[in-house]
């Protein structure tokens, strides 16, 4: 959904093929085909941040939805789990510690990855405002 924004595939493909570069162009022609090129630059930062900011946010949902689901949707047994894992963690020794952050660590990043591959068709057609990669998406 691009809102009729117009993104620099938009602007791609309208310009003609043989465009020449003006060597004599005046200042305002200059800075305003800089502020086109700094507006692409900050659209493209927006959308993928926000695409990032997704992934991350649905990577770290994921333990939650887990825990949900083992509780069976029982909010007493889901912090009953939580408690007996903060209760063992407090217990154990420095060597566990390390072990289960960086067990943590692989797996929010693995998860993170794959959701963004399972996206990245969708995020590529919104950025580019092509359907052809919408169809990767379904």
């Amino acid at each position: 959904m691009n809102m009729h924004i117009t993104t620099p595939a938009d602007r791609a493909l309208a310009a003609s093929p043989t465009r020449i570069k003006n060597p004599n162009a005046t200042l305002p022609q200059r800075l305003a085909r800089w502020r086109r090129h700094g507006a692409d630059i900050a659209y493209l930062s927006l959308k993928a941040c926000g695409f990032l900011g997704t992934c991350w946010l649905m990577a770290f949902g994921l333990p939650i939805l887990f825990f949900l689901a083992i509780s069976g949707g029982n909010l007493d047994v889901l912090f009953w789990q939580v408690d007996n894992l903060a209760s063992r963690w407090i217990a154990a020794d420095a060597s566990r510690k390390l072990a289960l952050s960086q067990t943590i660590q692989v797996v929010l990043i693995s998860s993170t990855t794959l959701i963004a591959m399972w996206r990245l068709p969708a995020f590529l057609a919104d950025v580019t405002g092509n359907s052809a990669h919408r169809d990767d998406a379904r």
